[in-house]
């Protein structure tokens, strides 16, 4: 290819990258728009879990102001010193904050809406501290509006200097327990799906014990995200979604029971072969006003055939 060829290729990615760097960051840019510009969340706790929509009645909203559909994309971000409010320092991780969707597909004047899941890992060197982290709405550049365009929202934790004791704060109320307490599965085949039951025996088995009906969730999750130490010799969970449940989000009334099923699917890559992983299963009630989490730990080893 000759240079003639290169220099206008060049030229309109410097134009389209102008244009983009010239559009508004006020929580108005291009077709898209949202309130949600910043959310302060104070008082935090270590080791517990907030949703902003239960924490601060609001819900990240962004608008399409368009008169076409947009692929609307949402991302977490970790913002640079440059962009850091004062007093406040970058988030650790980014997988601290857990959106409940990330991808719409937005028809014009209509909204994509999500729920934000702010974890706090249970370590006291996050006591007193205050953490910054944005949310990063765009389009994906497809159909009328080629140029991607978006806006962030900036979302600032507080967390309190004193480790409280949370489950003094529940009196029995939200009890409920998970057996077993871990599961260990071997000679996992890679490429296809295993289902735990038929080759450990194991199921999972929720009981809520208080005299109240219950909403929980149950989900894989990464061990890095919610700060729990992986024992040596195992590595933390390549994709947590690598691990699947039967049930997902289910009612208990009172005193009752639900058994759920697990179920393995590693791709077919020569990477995963012959490696000891563990899955963290989080099992969450949710109630109004927070979230209560329980964790159990599975074990895997991989076939060493691919």
């Amino acid at each position: 290819m000759g240079k003639s060829s290169v220099a206008p290729r060049a030229y309109l990615f410097i134009l389209l990258l102008i244009v983009f760097l010239c559009l508004p960051q006020d929580g108005n840019t291009g077709g898209i728009s949202t309130p949600f510009t910043e959310a302060v969340i104070k008082d935090l706790s270590v080791g517990k879990n907030y949703t902003i929509g239960q924490k601060l009645n609001r819900q990240l909203r962004v608008r399409n102001k368009g008169k076409s559909p947009v692929e609307l994309k949402m991302e977490v971000m970790v913002p640079s010193k440059s962009e850091l409010k004062k007093g406040y320092e970058p988030i650790p991780d980014g997988s601290w904050i857990e959106l409940e969707k990330d991808y719409f597909s937005v028809e014009p004047s209509k909204n994509a809406v999500t729920d934000v899941t702010v974890t706090i890992p249970r370590d006291r060197r996050h006591l007193g501290k205050k953490y910054q982290a944005y949310i990063w709405s765009h389009t994906v550049g497809k159909g009328k509006l080629p140029i991607a365009v978006g806006l962030k929202s900036r979302v600032l934790l507080e967390i309190s200097e004193k480790e409280r004791d949370i489950s003094k704060e529940f009196a029995g109320r939200y009890d409920f327990t998970v057996l077993p307490d871990e599961v260990l599965v071997e000679n996992v085949k890679i490429g296809k799906i295993c289902d735990i039951k038929k080759v450990a025996g194991k199921v999972l088995e929720l009981r809520n014990l208080s005299g109240y009906p219950h909403i929980y969730e149950i989900r894989s999750i990464s061990a890095k995200r919610t700060g729990i130490k992986v024992e040596n010799g195992y590595e933390d969970c390549p994709q947590a979604d690598f691990l699947t449940f039967d049930k997902s989000k289910f009612g208990l009334k009172r005193k009752r029971k639900r058994k759920v099923k697990m179920y393995l699917n590693f791709p077919q890559k020569e990477e995963y072969a012959g490696k000891k992983y563990v899955f963290l299963i989080r099992i969450r009630l949710v109630e109004e006003k927070f979230l209560l989490n329980r964790y159990l730990r599975l074990y895997v080893t991989t076939s060493g055939e691919s």
